[in-house]
């Protein structure tokens, strides 16, 4: 499998991974709070469609689509980023059984094309993250993690972004 993200569209980047389950245990990780800073960052996802999205590094937004255990999806919108705000993209998490794994898919999408490969970076290194406290192991420190993925998503999408 290819932990790699993928550019869809030109302003979108695109992951699967498969996970260990449950559905419900991954689906606590990408909507509890505790959770979602062990591996992302502390902040809050209302548990309702039209619910505030708020993370503390910068990020604020509105769920728009809230399916438990299998759909979650909010807008983005950063003020402050390397390359300009990125005003109202759009994150879509998808969640399936899959054995005893669940696939996980994320598409982030309505993104700035300069914004293309950091985001992927930052993602690529949150997930690998998010497997590693799944799997009972200690993620490996973000940023060098993320500071050897960038050069990496740079040269990925260059051309296809």
């Amino acid at each position: 499998m290819n932990d790699y993200g993928t550019v869809r569209d030109r302003s979108a980047v695109h992951f699967e991974r498969y996970l260990p389950g449950p559905i419900d245990r991954v689906w606590s990780y990408l909507t509890d709070s505790n959770r979602l800073a062990e591996w992302f960052s502390a902040g809050v996802v209302d548990a309702h469609v039209g619910g505030n999205v708020r993370f503390d590094m910068g990020t604020v937004g509105k769920v728009t689509a809230y399916d438990p255990p299998h759909l979650l999806e909010y807008t983005w919108t950063e003020e402050e980023t390397p390359h300009g705000p990125i005003p109202n993209a759009l994150v879509r998490w998808e969640l399936a059984e899959s054995g005893h794994q669940v696939r996980l898919t994320l598409t982030h999408s309505r993104m700035p094309e300069p914004a293309l490969a950091s985001l992927g970076a930052g993602w690529h290194m949150h997930l690998d993250g998010l497997a590693a406290i799944l799997s009972g192991r200690t993620p490996a420190e973000r940023r060098p993690a993320f500071e050897s993925l960038r050069p990496q998503y740079a040269q990925r999408f260059k051309g296809r972004a």
